[in-house]
Formats: structure tokens, sequence, C-alpha cells
């Protein structure tokens, strides 16, 4: 009898442990649908989610407590390449299929952020601010895979473009595409100094205490947060407007460079190149005075033609 209930207790640890690494893996919690045609892609976007459910659960320290459905569609998304929906029973996550396949995995890592961040605001009953949202997404997006979002040459639709004023989508595509761009910019900077997959947790922590993102940022930047955004701001402008310059200053400098080349040629013939070599035969053989007695032999046969003109 004894050895039935250790054999038994031994059993539901086992059946326990297979459980929890089932449940934390997340095997059984994202399906895929695929409308895209290609099936192949199942057997990478479920490898890809296994890896991201698991590195996700360390940073937030939770773990979605509703199914996932992921779509994988070949429709055309627009500028949003997936979006991620909190439906009261599950999560709703689409994904478009593109070229190149690196993108897609950017953009599964990008959306399965936002479903472990709907489910931290669940679970503590806080508020996220968009920029927040965003900046994680994109920055992890980048990271795991590959993420288009680049700032553009232009210092001007940066200034006009200020992420954290945004309560908000911005409705224009332009500064849609831009916003994406500042924030994965802001947030790939903010993690050369505080690495998110080590700092997250305990942000998470001063944000449940405080309720203000910024504070968070704050103690495990150094500095204030207002004071690193600012920063960060200046030193982006000045870089836009430097690459402006630098870019235009190419496209004028070169018809100018071809003008001034072709004028110089028009007006100025080149000399022939082997001027100074046969100058320097010469005087080698006939000596430096060579030049002084070739123009007395002319000066002389001057004044003879002139005289015999006389006669």
């Amino acid at each position: 009898m004894t050895l039935f209930i250790r054999n038994s207790f031994s059993l539901l640890k086992w059946v326990l442990l297979i459980f929890e690494v089932f449940v934390s893996t997340g095997f059984s919690s994202v399906y895929i649908l695929n409308q895209s045609g290609n099936k192949e892609i199942n057997d990478q976007v479920n490898s890809w989610n296994t890896e991201f459910m698991l590195s996700l659960e360390k940073m937030w320290g939770i773990y979605p407590q509703k199914p996932i459905y992921m779509i994988i569609t070949s429709a055309n998304l627009g500028l949003e390449m997936g979006n991620a929906t909190d439906y009261p029973t599950f999560f709703q996550v689409t994904i478009a299929m593109r070229s190149p396949l690196s993108e897609v995995k950017g953009t599964v890592a990008h959306e399965l952020m936002h479903v472990f961040q709907f489910s931290w605001m669940e679970k503590y009953g806080k508020q996220m601010p968009l920029w927040v949202m965003e900046g994680l997404a994109t920055w992890y997006g980048g990271k795991m895979g590959f993420y288009p979002a680049s700032l553009d040459y232009n210092p001007f639709l940066f200034q006009s473009v200020n992420p954290l004023e945004y309560k908000d989508y911005p409705t224009d595509t332009t500064d849609l595409e831009e916003y994406y761009a500042e924030v994965h910019s802001l947030f790939v900077e903010m993690n050369k100094k505080i690495d998110f997959e080590k700092s997250l947790p305990k942000i998470l922590q001063n944000v449940e205490i405080t309720s203000n993102w910024k504070t968070a940022f704050s103690e495990s930047l150094g500095e204030k947060f207002d004071l690193f955004y600012s920063k960060w701001r200046s030193s982006t402008f000045y870089y836009l407007l430097f690459n402006l310059i630098a870019f235009w200053g190419i496209w004028i400098c070169i018809p100018i460079f071809f003008i001034y080349i072709f004028l110089k040629n028009f007006f100025y013939p080149k000399k022939r190149e082997n001027d100074d070599d046969d100058t320097k035969r010469l005087e080698d053989i006939y000596g430096k005075d060579y030049w002084s007695n070739e123009e007395k032999g002319e000066s002389d046969e001057k004044s003879d033609g002139d005289s015999g003109a006389k006669r």
C-alpha cells in the first residue's frame, strides 16, 4: 500500500510538472489559422511562438489566461503589418504574410508583445500610454526579427510628431509612419542604457506602485525621463538635419562640379601633359641657354628679313 501511494505521488508530480511545462511554453495557447495559402509557414510560426512566449513571460512575469488565435493572411493590411485585439474570452492576432520572412517574424514578436501588455493591464488594473505600448512592441519586434521602422531624413517632420503628445494613433498616414519610427528609435536608445529584458520586471513593479511610467523609467535610466527624452530628441533632430544637408549637398554639388569641368576645358584648353618633359629634355641637350639662343636666332632672322625688304 505504501509503495502504491509513493508511486501514485511520484506519478502525480510528473503529471503536474508536464502540465506546468505544457502551459508555460504555450503549446496549447496559440492557435494558428492560416489563410495565406502558404501552409509551410505553420511550423515556422509555431517555433517563433514558443520562443517569444517564453521570452515575454520572463519579462512580464505573467502568462496570458485566454487563448490566442493567430490569423496568418495574405491580405494587404496597409501600413500595419499586423494587429492584436483583446476580446473578453480570447486574443486575436492578425499577421500579414510578406517578404522577407524576418519581417514576418518581427511582426509576430510585435503583436505577441501587445498580448502580454493587455494581459498585464487586465491583471493589475493599470493603464499603459500608447507610446509605451508601441515603443516596447517595436523594440521587441526589431530585436527578435526585422522591423522596418526607420526615421526619414526629414527633421521638420520629426519635430512635428511628438509621440508623448498622442493619446491615440495619428490619423494621417505620414504622421503614423513617423510615429512608429520615432517610438522605435526612442526605445532602442533606452534599451542601450537599461536593457529591457533585464530591467522590465523592475519597471513594472514601480508602475504597480506609482502608476507613473515616466517615474519608473527614470529610476532605471538613472536620470529624469523628461531630460533623457529631451536630449534624445535634440540629438536626433540634428542628426537628421545633418543627413538632410549632406544628402542634398551631394546632389547639388555633383552638377556644379561637372559644369565647372566643362567650362574649364572649354575656356582654358588643357596644357599638353608632356610639355614639361620636352622642355627638360631640350635643356639637358642644349643647356639652360637654349631658349635665349633660340630667341636670339629668331631676332637675327627677323632683322635680315627686314633689311632685305628695304633693298
